[in-house]
């Protein structure tokens, strides 16, 4: 509790899964069902979700990681061992109640964060019903290593609109050799949300998505560093 790791491994804020008067839940009582496929949903994820779940991953801490490349330590009585930050989280597949790739005797000591050419020109965008104290309905953590105004590299990671933290590689790579402009942001924004699947009351979040992840890319390729 109220550390950097407790911070990335915090559970959803699904409805469904907090309250336990809903007995269909994956993620808390396996094969039981998910209750917020056919029911209220708008806050429910479209990128990452299966049959069996579609949960949101909530956090923000986690998504800026990932677009700073960052690896994570994890220590446990086989040892130490270091993974990239963005392996850490299961989609849910079939079992949304494994939710990361933790072993169950090991814990997060550190967070290694690269002096990379793309960390300088970062930033997080989040979008929300509220200004504050509100969970992102879509955000978009964004760093570029752009060169005489062409992208040589980037990551990119989108929140409130997946099941994990998620990175989009197929948007890092429509970016690369280009120039941000209107045009190749939203080609990457469309690349990013390419799989993504609505259920009805979330469908609105694949659009806002693409325009969270449009305005952070413009936003990035602008700063004076």
């Amino acid at each position: 509790m109220a550390s950097l790791g407790g911070n990335v491994l915090q559970r959803t804020r699904c409805t469904y899964f907090r309250d336990i008067s809903y007995v269909a839940c994956n993620k808390r009582s396996p094969g039981s069902g998910c209750a917020a496929i056919d029911g209220v949903n708008r806050t429910h994820a479209v990128l990452g979700v299966s049959d069996h779940c579609i949960a949101t991953y909530a956090g923000d801490f986690a998504q800026a990681l990932i677009g700073l490349d960052a690896a994570v330590e994890i220590d446990g009585p086989g040892g130490t061992r270091t993974i990239p930050f963005a392996t850490l989280h299961r989609k849910p597949g079939d079992t949304p109640d494994q939710e990361t790739n933790l072993r169950p005797d090991e814990l997060i000591v550190s967070f290694m964060v690269p002096a990379a050419p793309w960390t300088r020109r970062s930033l997080y965008l989040k979008v929300r019903d509220r200004e504050s104290y509100e969970f992102a309905l879509a955000s978009a953590a964004v760093a570029l290593d752009q060169q005489n105004g062409t992208v040589r590299n980037a990551r990119i990671a989108l929140g409130g609109v997946a099941t994990v933290p998620w990175r989009s590689l197929e948007a890092e790579a429509s970016l690369r050799g280009k120039a941000i402009d209107e045009r190749t942001a939203a080609a990457a924004a469309d690349a990013a949300f390419a799989v993504a699947q609505g259920h009805g009351h979330n469908d609105f979040k694949i659009d806002l998505g693409k325009r969270t992840l449009i305005r952070a890319l413009q936003q990035a390729a602008a700063l004076e560093i």
